[in-house]
């Protein structure tokens, strides 16, 4: 089932010839995972929720349906962590982290402005730290207490740090190195004391661990409670705040798994009568009440749901002894209805959670967001059409004249392996035939389906690091090349594989010319072969007995440079594309010439099946990298470049593209959404007539020297930004509809413009 994202993109090239853009999440909803499910607390049915990396989601229906609500720039940080709903329901906080820079910071995201407010730095940046809890002060948002740790050489270290002015200071209230090593598990500030502090703690490197530290001066003097006990979730009755639930945390040390009471905001603590199952790590997650309703009260644990709905008094345990990926297991965060007291959103360490009587029973919430491992792949001739991507270490098939989904080969999210997964290639020539290839420490093997994965045949078994190319012989569809890595350039295999007949498949080595990395194959109907070798092209026509160097204008790579992919235009033979780390190349002989068309690094590239002309390409590099969409509409002689920004911030490393007669839809697989499909009109439709009854939105005039009118029909402008070239941030404003732009340097801009639908649009202007 497709998922239409609330945004569509009008981009208006700079010759004025306009192209349209539509974005839609549609991989399976079998395999989404979303984490700090929560209730809006004013408007009926609403959700927010965090995806595996760097966005978080919306729901309007109570979860059937999803859209993107926020996107954290993928260039900027790895993902968005500890998703909190503000107890007056106005804003968003979370912590921004990133594996590989210092710019890790609390935010506040405003719901009514759809817009980041506030961002707080970390007070530990030369740490390289990350917050591992945070708690806002509830009457004043100025007042904020975090708890971060960060890597020392091997080992680790934390710091907790309370702000009183929203991050312009900052207090160190505790350092593990001078408290016996002992980490901080949760960090609360009393709803109704902004000095009185709370720290859970956990387990240090001595024989001294766990305790509660209560501060009544913002952290310059501390009394610990229940010592050498671990504790971990804490939380307050929303009515009460003497209130104090309290959790026992994983213990090293063999701590009593229990759940502790305070009725006097913590100077003394009771132990709950509670019987808990036996687990591996036996530990309180989460203690929840419901905001609305004190009286009903949710614990999760490791393996077991235990409920409350007379505030307390009397408890009921739901077990799950079987870690099952599908259902219950590791709760991390519970989410009551404020329109319905017995409906709540669950939290788990695999999948969402719903259930419709106060906890009792769980169905699992399915959605489209995942990360698609692997690659994605598209077979496409006449009517026959099929999509293949990559999920949980598997893949789906999808038969794209039906829009069903199968998958195949699936790997249980409980499933921890080395395994870096399986690769899967369509043949281009073989409807429904797919090659996918395995490995392991132990060997790998390729196979082929005629079926689409429903039968599997292998065809060779051998030690390889990955599959980079396939390409079959068109007069002999039972006949392939296939390219091998190994964890050197120099140990690349290519190999000629017949399987006329599958019980006795023949292997033949191809002598390479030169030991490197072959991401491309092409093969012609005279049997002649051309490969992409390092950042070298070679072709024979003797089956790859002897090679010939066809590299004539590639001299500009280097030999820290790689050619990622070679294609070959299907309604020109004679014109070929290569996508390399030194930009696109385009051969209009055969391969024998090269000319440069582009500087920027490009992963792959495509010709139109339908459209003389039409061609597209992606660059991207690894999951922190700004995944790059470009297309031309002339042969490639000029590129336009549809930015990260535009693109909802994905992370992605494999995308394929399905050509229609005037438009492509690029199938991107990301890290956190699943399968976008991104399509592009590319139908030159001349300089755009602003004003007619199909217009949904006029900026005019463009361009302009000064004043920059807007108007949106039916609905209305609610924000409005402006970009350079350079994707540096140029202007920002709220509920304008026309704007002076005379302080601008002239040049071209991209203007973007969120309506009061919450639908984004994008156009390039030029300022004269």
């Amino acid at each position: 089932m497709k998922k239409l994202i609330s945004l569509v993109l009008f981009i208006l090239c700079f010759s004025f010839q306009s192209s349209f853009a539509q974005i839609e999440i549609t991989g399976s909803e079998d395999f989404g995972r979303l984490f700090d499910v929560i209730y809006d607390a004013n408007v009926p049915n609403k959700l927010y929720a965090a995806t595996l990396g760097n966005h978080i989601v919306v729901s309007e229906d109570n979860g059937t349906t999803w859209n993107v609500l926020y996107s954290l720039d993928i260039g900027q940080s790895s993902g968005v962590r500890d998703l909190k709903l503000t107890p007056d329901g106005t804003k968003l906080t979370f912590s921004k982290y990133s594996k590989n820079t210092t710019i890790n910071a609390i935010m506040i995201y405003d719901i009514v402005s759809a817009s980041i407010v506030k961002t707080i730095p970390l007070p530990n940046q030369i740490d390289s730290a990350v917050a591992h809890s945070y708690d806002f002060y509830d009457n004043n948002m100025d007042i904020l207490l975090v708890d971060t740790v960060y890597k020392v050489g091997l080992n680790f270290e934390g710091k907790t740090f309370y702000s009183p002015d929203g991050g312009i200071t900052w207090n160190m209230i505790y350092y593990t190195n001078e408290n016996d090593t002992v980490f901080i598990n949760d960090v609360a500030i009393s709803p109704n004391d902004p000095e009185k502090l709370f720290l859970t703690r956990g387990n240090g490197s001595t024989n001294i661990d766990g305790g509660l530290f209560v501060s009544q001066d913002a952290g310059q003097t501390w009394v610990e409670k229940l010592p050498g006990i671990v504790l971990d979730p804490i939380t307050f009755d929303p009515f009460n705040d003497q209130n104090i639930l309290m959790g026992t945390g994983i213990s090293f040390g063999g701590n009593t798994e229990n759940v502790y009471s305070s009725t006097d905001g913590g100077e003394n603590f009771a132990i709950i009568p509670i019987t808990w199952t036996d687990g591996i790590l036996d530990c309180i997650n989460v203690i929840h009440f419901n905001e609305n309703n004190p009286s009903q009260i949710i614990i999760l644990e490791e393996n077991e749901i235990v409920i409350s709905e007379d505030g307390g008094l009397t408890w009921e345990s739901f077990i799950y002894l079987d870690e099952n990926p599908e259902s219950y297991y590791y709760g991390l965060n519970a989410s009551y209805n404020p329109q319905n007291s017995q409906e709540i959103f669950i939290s788990a360490n695999y999948v969402p959670l719903f259930s419709a009587n106060g906890g009792e029973t769980l169905v699992k919430s399915k959605n489209p967001f995942f990360w698609s491992t692997g690659n994605i792949d598209i077979y496409k001739n006449g009517s026959n059409a099929n999509l293949y991507y990559g999920v949980q270490f598997g893949y789906v098939h999808r038969d794209l004249n039906t829009g069903l989904d199968t998958s195949y080969d699936i790997v249980p999210l409980n499933i921890v392996s080395s395994n870096p997964g399986q690769t899967q290639y369509a043949d281009k020539i073989t409807p429904n035939r797919i090659y996918t290839f395995t490995s392991s420490f132990i060997g790998s093997s390729i196979k082929v389906s005629d079926d689409n994965g429903e039968t599997k045949n292998e065809l060779l078994s051998l030690f390889a690091s990955g599959l980079t190319a396939v390409a079959t012989f068109p007069n002999m569809p039972q006949h392939i090349l296939a390219a091998f890595a190994g964890f050197e350039p120099t140990e690349t295999q290519l190999k000629y594989i017949n399987f006329s007949d599958l019980n006795n498949v023949i292997e033949t080595n191809i002598n390479l010319p030169s030991l490197n990395y072959i991401n491309g194959i092409l093969i012609d109907g005279a049997e002649k072969i051309t490969v992409a070798i390092g950042t070298e092209i070679y072709i024979s026509n003797d089956s790859g007995i002897t090679w010939t160097n066809n590299s004539n204008g590639l001299e500009v790579l280097s030999t820290n440079d790689l050619i990622f992919d070679l294609q070959q235009d299907p309604l020109d033979s004679n014109r070929m594309a290569l996508a390399s780390s030194k930009g696109i190349f385009i051969s209009d002989d055969a391969g024998i010439n090269w000319g440069r068309r582009t500087t920027f690094s490009v992963s792959n590239v495509a010709f139109s099946t339908e459209t003389e002309g039409a061609m597209t390409a992606s660059t991207y590099s690894s999951d922190i990298s700004d995944y790059l969409l470009h297309y031309s509409t002339d042969s490639g002689e000029n590129w336009e470049t549809i930015n990260n920004e535009e693109l909802l911030y994905i992370g992605a490393s494999s995308s394929s593209y399905f050509f229609n007669e005037d438009s492509v839809k690029v199938f991107i697989a990301t890290y956190d959404l699943g399968i976008i499909e991104y399509t592009i009109d590319l139908n030159i439709l001349g300089t755009a007539q602003f004003g007619n009854s199909n217009d949904t939105i006029e900026i005019y005039p463009n361009p302009t020297s000064d004043i920059l009118n807007i108007s949106l029909k039916n609905t209305s402008v609610t924000q409005i930004t402006i970009f350079s070239q350079t994707g540096t941030k140029v202007y920002e404003g709220d509920y304008v509809s026309n704007l002076n732009i005379s302080k601008l340097a002239a040049g071209v801009y991209l203007i973007r413009i969120l309506d009061s639908n919450n639908v984004t649009f994008f156009k390039r202007i030029i300022k004269q």
